[in-house]
């Protein structure tokens, strides 16, 4: 996909691999180059630089062939066969556990008793034993079992009290498509909750490690809800650490759900935080609502629209040392990693772009409307609840960030307080399709759980509110908060880093 910015030619890509790439492409030639017909202009040193053309040409040409093969209806976001999600809770006992504990224990948790067999243990694995159980609230048969931990590498496991473990159990089954939201969330909570020793649980599907005390919060608390946006992890890849530097962006873990991953290519770095978000949203829709055919209009917000499209569609374009391209992916299959080639579905603007050749691009028009503050997203149900649980939960860290930049002594850190702090609340009526706009207002002022606030944009239904109206908006109101800081955007996942970048521009740390 060439990036609508510069006009795609038809010359080949040139260049040496770059730095951050999964490897380093090469340099290709480009064969309209080597001379008349009959007299290429070779020399016995231009052999070698011939043959790669030439495999170039070949490599070209077998891609355009499995475009053309590719379904181009819904069908080609169908995956060969059902993956599987794999977690691993951190045991901290010197002896590991026994197959009837955890078949109790799992039991206890679930309040009555569970069907359950002992299954076949893969020895080469290092499995101590195996256990198949039907867990109510799970479709599929659900296989526990015990192992030895892996040596931990500080840098992949860096919670010391799950590094420390010697033992390991091991859960594995097949989510529900549809479903798979609530039975992530039923799994991940029976793990934590019935194994409370557990030190910590990593999600092979997605490498995400969740610590103790995020099981708690998360999963256990009194108020948890499933969070669509634990399901999958969002990866950005760049050539070079500049802001107009292309990144590739892709999730990690939409496969168990019985869909494609998503993919954002050659955003320029510097919109990488309003690419995720975006990312974010069109995943959770289509965990509501199947993919449809390749280029038809996704509907993400009011008037707001994208497209997916094959990555082969979007790769066919792209030069070598690109991140995303197929010499990119080629290259990281190589290196033992080949799902960057499998089904992968491309977010693009819902048209193609460009004057001298039309191509699909990424969705610029809306990630810059986002990053204006003029762009109104659509959440699934279950985002939006996790959304406004999180939001609510963070409020008393929305308020004190709040507090310490109206302390400020510089008079441009204060200003921030009339500018940066955004709450979110319903507006209006839920329409036909059970959907209800959410407006942005910015905060003038805070009075404990309440804030005053003034209407940022205008409504897309119609609503007797209008720009600049204030109103007083309550913490039970809330869905979503975010603070815009000079350099960065922050939100309720990252109320944390929000309270330590005041501090820096403050000048306390």
């Amino acid at each position: 996909m060439q990036s609508p910015d510069n006009e795609p030619s038809d010359q080949l890509p040139e260049g040496e691999g770059t730095p951050g790439s999964p490897g380093e492409p090469g340099n290709p030639v480009d064969p309209r180059n080597a001379g008349e017909p009959g007299n290429t202009g070779a020399t016995p040193n231009d052999d070698a630089e011939l043959t790669a053309a030439a495999r170039d040409d070949a490599a070209a040409a077998e891609a355009d062939a499995e475009l053309d093969a590719l379904p181009t209806d819904e069908t080609v976001w169908e995956l060969p066969h059902p993956v599987a999600s794999a977690w691993v809770g951190f045991w901290p006992h010197p002896d590991p556990p026994t197959g009837e504990e955890v078949g109790r224990a799992i039991a206890s948790w679930v309040g009555k008793e569970i069907e359950t067999e002992a299954s076949e243990a893969d020895e080469d694995e290092g499995m101590l034993w195996a256990l198949m159980a039907n867990v109510p609230g799970v479709t599929a048969p659900v296989v526990l079992w015990a192992e030895a931990a892996l040596p931990a590498d500080p840098g992949q496991l860096p919670d010391t009290a799950m590094a420390r473990c010697k033992w390991v159990v091991g859960m594995q089954t097949v989510l529900e498509p549809g479903e798979a939201h609530a039975e992530f969330f039923h799994l991940m909570s029976m793990l934590a909750g019935a194994l409370p020793e557990i030190t910590g649980i990593l999600d092979v599907s997605n490498a995400r490690r969740w610590p103790r005390e995020e099981l708690e919060e998360q999963f256990l608390a009194a108020d948890a809800v499933p969070n669509d946006e634990f399901l999958w992890t969002i990866t950005a890849v760049a050539t070079a650490e500049d802001d107009d530097s292309p990144m590739m962006l892709f999730t990690t873990g939409l496969t168990r759900c019985g869909l494609p991953e998503l993919e954002m290519l050659e955003v320029p770095s510097r919109h990488s935080q309003a690419a995720a978000i975006l990312t974010n949203h069109v995943a959770s829709l289509l965990l509501e609502a199947p993919p449809p055919a390749p280029g038809t209009p996704i509907e993400v917000g009011p008037e707001i629209s994208v497209a997916l499209v094959p990555w082969q569609e979007c790769a066919r374009y792209m030069q070598d040392e690109t991140p995303g391209s197929r010499s990119f992916r080629e290259v990281a299959r190589e290196q033992g990693d080949g799902s960057l080639m499998s089904v992968r579905a491309v977010i693009c603007s819902s048209e193609r772009r460009g004057t001298y050749r039309k191509l699909w691009a990424w969705p610029k028009e809306i990630i810059e409307r986002m990053e204006d503050g003029r762009a109104v997203l659509y959440a699934s149900e279950h985002s939006a609840a996790a959304t406004e649980r999180r939001a609510q939960r963070t409020w008393p860290k929305f308020a004190t960030a709040y507090a310490s930049v109206r302390r400020s002594e510089e008079a441009g850190i204060r200003e921030l307080a009339e500018t940066a702090f955004h709450v979110q609340a319903p507006l209006g009526t839920v329409d036909a399709q059970d959907r209800r706009e959410q407006g942005w207002f910015v905060v003038r002022a805070f009075d404990h759980d309440e804030v005053d606030a003034a209407l940022s944009e205008e409504p897309v239904t119609p609503q007797d509110i209008h720009v600049g109206d204030r109103i007083r908006l309550t913490r039970s109101q809330i869905t979503d908060w975010r603070v815009i800081l000079p350099e960065e955007m922050y939100g309720p996942d990252r109320s944390d880093a929000l309270l330590a970048a005041i501090d820096r521009l403050r000048g306390l740390a």
